[in-house]
Parts: C-alpha cells; structure tokens; sequence
C-alpha cells in the first residue's frame, strides 16, 4: 500500500499531471463561480479534453475540476449572493453578511481554507476506506449487486426535488436509453427499429451532455438579465492578504476544529449515499453547527462557523462520491456519474475488479484529491476574489461556446456525425422534460448503472436454478436480502409519506377549505404526461415479445416499473387536487417559447451549416448569430462596435478550439465531403 501511495504522489507530481492539475483548478473555480453551473458541468466542459489524455492525466484534470468547481460556488455566493452551485446556497447565508459589512476578503480566505480541509478529509477517507472495501466488495454477487444498484436507483429517484413519482420515472427512462441496440448479454437487437445505426446503441456520452449542458445553458440564454449589486474588495495587494491568510488559517484550526471534523464527515457520508448530493450536506452540516455553537444567535449575520460548515461539507463530499464509483461502479450523484462516464471512455469498468486490477490508477487519483486540494488553498490565498470576474462573462458569448464545445464532446468517443445531431435534438427534447418537472440527473444515472443491472441480473438468472429458484438464491444471499428488505420498507415509507402529504392543502390554506387544483393547470399536464408514458410503454412492451426472454426480462420489468408509477400519479391527480393547489398554470406555459424556438432553429442550423462547409467553419457563424440574438434579447440592442467584437470573438474562440482539440488532442471533427479529399 506505501508503494502505491508513493507511487500515486510521484505521478500526480509529473510535469504533465502537474500541469493538469494547474489548468483544471482554477478552471473549476471558474464554473463553480457561474450561478447554476456547478461540478457536473465543469466535468461536461472538460470530459471532452479527457479522451485524448493518459488515464492518469485525465483523471487528475476532473479532479481538480471537481474540487475547484466545489470551491467556486462560495465565490459568488459570498459576493454576489448568487451561489454559483446548490452547495454554496447555504454558505450565502452568513458569507454574504460578512461581504455586506466590508469583509469579503475574510469570508473568501475562509471559504477557501475550510474547502481546503473538507477535501483533505475526503481524500483521508478514500485512503482509509478503499482497501476495506475492496475486500468487502469482493462479497459482492450478482444478487448484491442487482439490488444495490436498484435500492441506488430509487433513492436517486424519490428524493429529486418536486414529484418523488417523476422522479422514479425519470431513472426508469435513463434505463429505457440503454436498451437500443445490441443487448450487452445476448448479443439481440433490441428497439433499433430496423436503423442501422441504431444497433450500435445510443451514445451514452452525447446523451449525458445534452441532458446536462443544453437545459442549463438554454435557461441561462433565456432569462432576462439580472443587475446585481457588487460588493468592493477594498484595497490590499498580496502581502496584505497573505497576512491575513496566515491569520485566518491559526483561527479557523484553533477555534472550529470540531466544526470541521463533523461537517467533513457530513460531507463524506452523504457523497457516499446515491442522489443526495451536496447542497444536502452543506445543509446537513450548517444546521449541526448551528447547533453545536456557543453563539447561534450570529448564524444567518456573518457567522464565520456558518462559512466554515458549509464549505468543509461539499468539499469532502467529493472524496465521498467517489468511494461507491470507484469500488462498487454506482455513481451517487451527477458529477459521479460524468467521472464514471470518463472511466468507460478510457475502456474501463469501474467496481470491485477495478480497484485490483487498476490500484495503481485508484491511488494516483486519492493522492490527485490531496494535491488539489493544496493547489486550491494556495490559488485561492493568492488571487482572493480575482476569479470573480469569470461572473462578468455574458450569456450571448457563453452560451454558443458552451453548446460548440459539447458538440466536440458528443462527437470524438464514436466520430459519428449521428452523435452530435443527437447531442442538441436530444438536449432540447430534456429542457422540456425538465420544464415538466422530470429530474435529468436520475435520467443519467439510470442509463449508467442499467447495463451493469442487466447483467447482474442474468447472472443471477443463471445461477438460480441449480440453487432451487430466484427466491431461494436470494434467500442464501444475506445482504442482499437485508438490502431488499430496506427498498420495500423504503417504498412503503414513500407511498405512505406521500399519501398524507397529498391530502395536505398547501401553505397558507386551511384544512377542509383549500379549492381542487384546475385541470388546465400543473394537475392536468401531469394526467396527460401519465397516461401518454402508459401507452408509450405498452407500446415498447409489445414489441419485446418478439425478443428471447432473457433480452425482453429487463426490459419489461422497467416498463412495469414505470406503468406502476404512471398509475400512482395518476390517482393522485384524480383523487388527491389538494396536493396541486396554486398551482393552476402549465408548466410549459413558463417556456419562453419565441426565444425557445429561435435557438432551437439556430441550433438546426448549426447542424445542417456542418454537413456543407464542416464543424469549424459552421461554429464562426453559429456564435455571431447566438452571441447578437442574446444580447439583443438581454439588453434590448446592438451596436457596431458589438457586431464587430463577436464576430472576433467568433473567429478567436473558434481558432483556440481548433488548435486545442484538433491540433494538440488529434481530435477529428466533421468535414465536409469536398473537404475530406483535399490536402493541407
């Protein structure tokens, strides 16, 4: 094990890893800064970088992304108060209190050192945990992990927020997008239609950025601009800030050890439990803390604990979320699963025999949390609040170069012209679905784990019988039983909890005297969505009749899952008003469907503008045409000088990607046919 750890430090410390890990930090700081983004999204900017690299390069930058990104989110929480992540919501709270009274430096260095220490902790807790489990796992069986990943699944899907039944559907459709093309275990066809193309399958990494990148920049593209108020960094050049760093640092160890200890282990437990997430953590940890003081009463006016809590929490969520991805393959959140997608791009399979066969890669990315989480203290001592100005980006220039780098991403793991048509129809196809309130998060994280259940499945199909059948195999497989019993005690937990919780009136009405939601409204979207999955899935059910039964099982309990839950919600929708009251307005009626359409045909454009003169060509125009359209949306109009200054940002970001990807990384992008014949 030393020989690993030494091993892993050595590496990570190579002039490229070391690199790698000075470009992606504070490129993480970056995004984490940018309100709504968060890890997930700085892992899907850098996911396609990632492809070309050594294993241990690629896993080192998505590190530091994760960290930095983390980290991040407290920048414009504290400044702006506009958390740059779901985390930092919670540290807005007395960090933005302390920047109101003239101390925004201190709330950052604080921040800082307190992420520091979560993801200090997290790493300690990979590099203590991740032996154990790679024996305890090795207990593992098929039935272990069927229901694992299963109990996994519902846990992701019944605490997404709003509808737990959508939520549930939303896993039960990311299992329904591993199921075109040839099945993993049977080698059958399955749902290809008789499209030749779609027997390789659908592309799983086109798939999780469009789900994840094109929702969140169509909503950052279409909403008004919003004018906040600067909070002043004052004057203090580094020497000041290093003093006051130094101060801080004696403070925070000497006066909030125990803060950090347990906000930590918040963070850890909960980065390890599927579908929590970290804004829960942050939370969690923030309310433990407030507890625990000896001045609550400072909570929510510039506590300094109520920095530190929060922010030890994310952070040393990261190591947490890593741990079930690593030794189990079962991603706990969404930044999890874009790590495990980068594990499977690189051609590996993350779980129990990952952590034997690939120690030596598991060791250089715990010692890879380490070493970033020293380059985030020392970046974030050193340049306090100067990644804030990344907030002063415009969305009419972030969100073509956002949907143009995903393109790239959609395109190098399969080169298929296919994939990037499928990146943005399918990217607009989950704005809607996410407009009605379905989660695309537990969408990804089903399509993830759904071929490892299939297989798990089979496997224990296959051993059942010489055990007597599945009831006596599962009964012979103590974990999996008692992993069983949770789900249905869970289950029943849910279906009683939301029983009385429909038969609640909504805040501000009393008892017996709330009105039945209207039709027009949420209520009747939600009947129709129902009863359209219903036959959708009766549909798709028909058609696996013609498949053997052990290409057909898997499929037909999903559609049994989702028809189950389609039937709940669509008796709460008739017997259960109350839980829709107030809200009487469609949820696709809050679209802003003129600037919807309009960036959906740009984005048709783009596709049709790559087939004539290819991708780099096509980007120049499609930026200049996005980039004016927001901002005339934005600000209401457009001068010359604007027109000439995107038009160079165009030609600009379009040159840097080209040397990026297709220079330095040999990445090849579409070209058109007269183009593909011609030498340069």
């Amino acid at each position: 094990m030393l020989d690993l750890i030494v091993q892993g430090i050595l590496t990570c410390l190579s002039p490229v890893n070391l690199l790698a890990m000075l470009l992606s930090v504070p490129l993480g700081i970056m995004v984490g800064c940018l309100p709504g983004f968060g890890a997930a999204t700085g892992l899907v900017l850098v996911l396609p970088m990632t492809y070309s690299m050594e294993p241990s390069t690629a896993f080192v930058a998505l590190t530091g992304i994760y960290l930095g990104a983390e980290y991040g989110g407290s920048i414009s929480a504290i400044l702006l108060n506009t958390p740059g992540t779901a985390a930092a919501v919670v540290t807005s709270f007395d960090g933005h209190q302390m920047a109101r009274r003239g101390k925004a430096r201190d709330a950052l260095l604080i921040s800082n050192i307190a992420s520091f220490s979560g993801g200090m902790f997290g790493g300690l807790c990979m590099l203590l945990f991740m032996p154990l489990l790679g024996s305890f796992v090795l207990e593992f069986g098929a039935g272990e992990i069927f229901v694992l990943s299963a109990a996994g699944l519902l846990l992701v899907g019944s605490v997404t927020r709003g509808n737990r039944i959508k939520g549930i559907i939303s896993v039960g459709l990311g299992l329904l997008f591993t199921f075109v093309g040839a099945d993993g275990v049977t080698g059958v066809s399955r749902f290809d239609f008789d499209i030749p193309i779609l027997v390789g399958g659908l592309p799983l990494i086109a798939g999780l950025l469009a789900m994840f990148a094109i929702p969140q920049m169509l909503d950052v593209a279409m909403s008004p601009r919003q004018d906040t108020t600067k909070i002043h960094m004052g004057d203090g050049g580094l020497r000041d800030n290093m003093g006051m760093f130094a101060r801080y640092l004696r403070k925070i160890y000497r006066c909030y050890p125990l803060n950090i200890l347990r906000s930590s282990l918040f963070g850890v437990i909960i980065g390890i439990i599927p579908g929590v997430g970290a804004a829960v953590s942050s939370m969690a940890a923030y309310s433990a803390a407030k507890k625990a003081s000896k001045h609550p009463e400072e909570f929510g006016n510039g506590a300094e604990e109520g920095i530190v809590a929060p922010e030890s929490a994310n952070n040393a969520l990261v190591g947490g979320s890593l741990i079930p991805v690593l030794s189990l393959g079962i991603p706990g959140s969404a930044a999890a699963a874009l790590y495990m997608g980068a594990i499977f791009m690189h051609g590996m399979t993350p779980g129990p025999n990952f952590l034997i066969k690939q120690a030596d890669l598991v060791y250089i990315l715990i010692m890879a949390v380490f070493l970033c989480s020293v380059v985030q203290l020392v970046l974030g001592a050193l340049t306090i609040g100067s990644f804030a100005n990344i907030l002063k980006v415009p969305a009419s220039r972030l969100f073509p170069a956002v949907i143009a780098v995903c393109c790239i991403g959609a395109y190098v793991v399969r080169t298929l012209d296919f994939d990037i048509s499928f990146f943005i129809w399918l990217g607009l196809i989950a704005y809607l679905l996410s407009a009605l309130g379905f989660n695309m998060g537990a969408v990804v994280l089903g399509a993830f784990l759904a071929p490892a259940m299939e297989r798990a499945l089979m496997e224990a199909m296959s051993i059942a019988p010489a055990m007597g059948g599945l009831v006596p195999y599962f009964m012979s497989r103590t974990i999996a039983l008692v992993m069983l019993g949770v789900i249905l005690l869970y289950l029943a937990f849910i279906l009683v909890s939301s029983w009385r919780h429909a038969r609640i009136c909504p805040p501000g009405e009393e008892e017996g005297t709330c009105l039945p939601a209207e039709w027009k409204g949420e209520r009747g979207t939600d009947l129709a969505v129902f009863i359209l999955l219903i036959l959708g899935s009766l549909w798709l059910a028909s058609i696996c009749a013609d498949y053997p039964f052990r290409s057909r099982l898997f499929p037909l309990i999903t559609f049994g899952l989702i028809i189950l839950c389609c039937v709940i919600g669509i008796v709460r929708c008739v017997f259960f008003s109350a839980a829709y009251g107030g809200r009487n307005i469609c949820p696709l009626a809050r679209v802003p469907w003129r600037k919807f359409v309009v960036l959906g045909v740009y984005m048709g454009g783009y596709l049709a503008l790559m087939k004539l003169v290819g991708f780099y060509i096509a980007t120049v125009p499609y930026i200049i045409a996005n980039s004016l359209t927001i901002h005339f949306w934005q600000e209401g109009g457009i001068t010359k000088r604007r027109v000439l200054w995107d038009v160079f940002f165009a030609l600009a970001y379009t040159i840097v990607i080209y040397l990026v990807f297709t220079v330095v990384f040999l990445s090849e992008m579409p070209m058109p046919e007269w183009l593909e014949y011609m030498e340069f």
